[in-house]
């Protein structure tokens, strides 16, 4: 039996990003691509992430800032059944965030779709925007997203 793949709404996208919590940012650099699995929070409009300041992520994301980042959910299987699936693939730009209003938003979305009280993250805010151009917020303004679903 085939299962049929369906087209995911805008609602039912926004949705999707905003009830999981781990993507995978994909990266590429000259002939070679990088993934990584990221913990991420969305605010309706862009996907924020908290990137450490080092590493391959960091060589790949000042060679290009283009990315993709894939959010995927299977549930359990029923027994018999055929599995169900969505998936979201958003392209997007990359870029560290280093203005306060910026981060400040980082922040907040990030403790909403966590569940965590507004100003969980204060310790971490203001420490942030002491050197703000060392900021580890980061946001993928998306370009292009698609969902699918069975």
């Amino acid at each position: 039996m085939k299962q049929e793949i369906k087209i995911m709404s805008k609602d039912e996208i926004n949705d999707f990003l905003s009830n999981q919590k781990i993507g995978i940012l994909s990266l590429s650099e000259n002939n070679s691509s990088y993934s990584i699995p990221l913990a991420y929070s969305y605010d309706g409009e862009n996907i924020y992430l908290t990137l450490g300041p080092q590493g391959r992520k960091m060589e790949c994301i000042k060679k290009n800032k283009n990315v993709c980042f894939v959010v995927y959910h299977q549930p359990p299987s029923t027994a018999g059944g055929m599995p169900e699936w969505q998936s979201i693939i958003c392209n997007g730009v990359i870029e560290r965030l280093i203005d306060s209003e910026s981060i400040e938003k980082a922040v907040r979305s990030g403790e909403k779709h966590m569940g965590m009280p507004e100003g969980t993250w204060n310790g971490l805010l203001e420490k942030t925007l002491q050197a703000p151009e060392a900021s580890c917020f980061w946001k993928i303004s998306i370009v292009e997203i698609n969902g699918r679903q069975t």
